[in-house]
């Protein structure tokens, strides 16, 4: 919150009063609005005991170098306390291209962990407790499926029943096509089938699976308010709801079921929070009033949130420690069910071990001493907290509406570069905002120092990431039955061309040893490359 020449405003531009009163709640009924923790709508919570009962999954986003030296930070994260893994890929995984693919070089391993085949996968997970603690599969469309279909496979060898197997896969079209400047994408309304096909089968083979949790965290870093973060965030959730009610392969409530979000934790601690509880009475209204779906578990906003990567400064990095404690303070009083501090350092590197550890620790402080964890919604029943949720909520019905009305929903604002547009504007505005002081950011516009009294240790990438990731590959192609593997291919693309559900396919294929890559160039063939609206 700041102040400008005519009022206080939060961080979204919500004026905001000197103080709150009885008055400022007289429209809001207590037992429509708010209720109980577990109840409808789901304002105070979506369980009744919430942290009582459980205390959310510290769950960071991590991959570096290879699939070798991954391994050994999940190792040490696991033994520092973590309760949940997160895969962090590295750019050429994120667009579904394969290391040795001439173009990506020195990329390979530079800022995430690169998993071209099966044998990464299982490299990857080698020795990990997968049956105990969840993994989050934090990936684009295209390598989403692919990726699943190994981590599964995986599981299986190892003697796992996937029907128990507990964890989420990204799957986000926004993120996939908005957010990242990805090489080789494949159409909007190509993405979303494909994104809805890994629903759809998870939710049979691998029912305790989230196969799409929606990403707003990337959308956030592109420094748009609240209410645009938790409009898209819906958006793209109805987008795929729509796309499932046209095939009418399956019951909506059990493909809602499947459906978990990603959030991110800004500065504006309150707006945050509002924001949070926001999102759960919204969506318990979309499920239950514009779908009819009568299964409580649907009306369930469950969420994962981090800490803003974009608030996080380069100058005085140990500034960021406390913003990243305040945002994951926010998102606990907001009722997140898994949460990623992140590392000081993010600005600079790959987090150290050091600031793993401070980030893992961060989150247990808090859990275990800080004694919010007593009483669920502590701030349940606050005149300013309940008031700013429903402006919130006010605000982002009607963002929802103008995106409608954008173009038609979120296949066509992708298309048209409409969410590309609002992103740049909103990127602008904010560096404007800084630029001029309106927004102060401590350390860099305001209570600058000329020369910081300390020195951070770097994370270096292993340069020799590329080399080692594509001789592997080498050895993986000429061992492999290329035969089979070109089979399987073929079959992939027939069932592209027709009118199944492609994952009985990818599942097949990558049970061989074939390339995410490989999996994902059948689809580029067959729907053809996407360009990129702000390329135009």
């Amino acid at each position: 919150m700041k102040k400008t020449s005519e009022a206080f405003v939060s961080s979204s531009g919500v004026p905001i009063k000197r103080v709150y009163t009885a008055e400022d709640v007289a429209n809001i009924n207590p037992d429509r609005d708010i209720g109980l923790p577990g109840e409808t709508p789901f304002t105070r919570g979506v369980y009744p005991d919430m942290y009582r009962g459980r205390l959310w999954t510290i769950r960071r986003y991590s991959g570096a170098n290879t699939p070798e030296e991954t391994n050994q930070i999940y190792r040490q994260e696991y033994e520092f306390g973590q309760t949940g893994f997160s895969v962090a890929a590295d750019p050429p995984t994120d667009a579904g291209v394969d290391s040795d693919d001439p173009r990506v070089g020195a990329e390979v391993g530079a800022s995430g962990v690169p998993v071209d085949s099966l044998l990464d996968m299982e490299t990857m997970f080698e020795g990990l407790p997968i049956d105990k603690v969840s993994t989050a599969l934090t990936l684009p469309v295209l390598p989403a499926l692919p990726l699943t279909a190994m981590y599964f496979v995986m599981a299986e060898k190892q003697g796992l029943d996937i029907k128990q197997l507990k964890g989420s896969t990204l799957n986000d079209i926004v993120l996939t096509l908005g957010c990242l400047w990805l090489l080789d994408q494949v159409p909007p309304q190509a993405t979303l089938g494909l994104a809805v096909d890994l629903i759809e089968w998870c939710t049979e083979v691998a029912p305790k699976w989230h196969p799409m949790f929606v990403d707003s965290y990337n959308y956030r870093e592109h420094e748009i308010r609240a209410d645009q973060e938790l409009g898209l965030l819906l958006a793209i959730a109805i987008e795929h709801i729509e796309e499932e009610k046209q095939r009418g392969r399956m019951p909506l409530d059990k493909f809602v079921r499947r459906i978990a979000f990603d959030m991110s934790i800004h500065s504006d601690f309150f707006e945050e929070i509002a924001k949070f509880r926001a999102g759960r009475r919204m969506w318990y209204k979309i499920v239950r009033e514009r779908y009819g779906i009568e299964d409580p578990h649907c009306w369930q906003f469950r969420f994962h949130a981090q800490t803003a990567g974009s608030t996080h400064t380069t100058q005085e990095p140990l500034n960021n420690l406390m913003r990243i404690a305040y945002q994951t303070l926010a998102a606990a009083l907001g009722g997140v069910q898994s949460l990623h501090a992140n590392g000081y350092d993010e600005g600079l590197c790959i987090p150290t071990e050091e600031s793993m550890l401070l980030s893992i620790r961060t989150e247990q402080i808090l859990q275990h001493e800080t004694g919010i964890t007593n009483t669920v919604d502590p701030l349940g029943g606050s005149y300013y907290v309940e008031w700013l949720t429903s402006e919130v909520e006010r605000r982002t019905w009607e963002y929802m509406e103008k995106i409608e009305k954008a173009g038609g929903g979120i296949v066509a604002a992708l298309d048209s570069g409409w969410i590309h547009r609002e992103f740049r504007e909103a990127f602008l505005e904010y560096e404007r905002k800084v630029n001029s002081g309106e927004k102060v950011v401590v350390g860099v516009n305001k209570f600058h120092l000329d020369k910081v009294p300390y020195k951070v240790p770097i994370f270096r990438p292993n340069p020799k990431s590329d080399e080692i990731q594509v001789e592997k590959l080498r050895r993986l192609r000429k061992e492999r039955n290329n035969a089979k593997v070109a089979l399987a291919l073929k079959e992939l693309e027939e069932v592209t061309r027709g009118d199944e559900n492609v994952m009985p396919a990818v599942k097949k294929a990558v049970e061989i040893y074939a390339t995410q890559g490989e999996v994902c160039n059948v689809w580029r063939k067959v729907y053809g490359l996407w360009q990129n609206p702000m390329r135009i």
